[in-house]
């Protein structure tokens, strides 16, 4: 009997465009629109694949820049999670097997925790709540546990992810209302990185996750075209880039550290003065 894919091949009439996938049959519990296996025998899903590439990239931008201004480790940890879920997405659309399915989705579900410790201790020099590093890492690991030992997981992985992301925006839209009235250069700076980090992501799930996903099954010819997946993965590229700029220019003020925004290769970043 064929696979069944939840999402838009319902049975998977092909599942390799190449007599012979160098990582073999996809063995995934997801498979997306794209084709596989079409421009290179050694690539699943060639555009999801490369458009993961930019999560690495400024993942590294970022620890760099963590390194040369002594940012807190909190803000090494925002920068990593970005670089584990851009290797476990080229992994996953690279190969379409259970392994780097499993690397994209816990790699997504421990940033999203890294980003949201950032969001609830922003305003206190000292941690507020010091036990909550110790509560995410118990819900990471219970998290894991349930990933490996459900079989239907995927869609419960899908609605807690996005209750979380939701959860963040939330508390991140009191950091910008600090900005929301001031007429000063930073202060317009910190209201374009919020509203792109706060609208990116959100809007790249429902115009581009999801109707690709849903409009798929009916229209493949379309949507294999279109390479909706890739787009949405640039926009949730720079969607958590936006955000970790954002907080970082704010967690310098809390710090008292003579901070300002500037461009570099095209991209926000915070410079800070004085190393602390």
């Amino acid at each position: 009997m064929l696979p069944r894919d939840p999402f838009y091949r319902r049975p998977i009439q092909t599942l390799s465009f190449h007599p012979h996938p160098f990582w073999g049959q996809p063995t995934s519990h997801v498979d997306w629109c794209e084709a596989n296996y079409v421009h290179t025998r050694y690539v699943a899903e060639f555009f999801n694949t490369m458009s993961s590439i930019p999560m690495l990239v400024v993942s590294i931008w970022g620890l760099y820049l963590c390194f040369k201004y002594q940012l807190e480790l909190r803000f090494y940890l925002c920068w990593l999670g970005i670089g584990v879920v851009g290797i476990g997405s080229v992994a996953f659309h690279g190969t379409l097997h259970p392994t780097g399915q499993a690397i994209d989705e816990l790699g997504m579900i421990c940033a999203s925790l890294a980003f949201l410790y950032v969001v609830l201790e922003i305003g206190h020099l000292e941690a507020r709540r010091p036990w909550l590093p110790w509560v995410e890492l118990l819900y990471a690991v219970a998290f894991a546990i349930a990933y490996f030992t459900s079989p239907f997981f995927f869609p419960i992985f899908v609605a807690i992810y996005a209750c979380t992301v939701l959860l963040i925006i939330h508390q991140a839209y009191r950091v910008y209302q600090h900005y929301q009235k001031e007429e000063s250069a930073s202060a317009v700076w910190q209201r374009c990185l919020f509203w792109t980090a706060a609208l990116g992501y959100p809007g790249g799930f429902l115009f581009l996750w999801v109707p690709e996903n849903a409009l798929c099954p009916f229209y493949p010819e379309i949507f294999q075209r279109l390479h909706l997946h890739a787009l949405f993965h640039i926009v949730t590229t720079m969607s958590p880039y936006c955000y970790v700029v954002f907080m970082t220019y704010h967690r310098c003020l809390m710090l008292k550290r003579d901070a300002e925004h500037r461009l570099g290769a095209g991209l926000a970043y915070i410079h800070v003065k004085e190393a602390a």
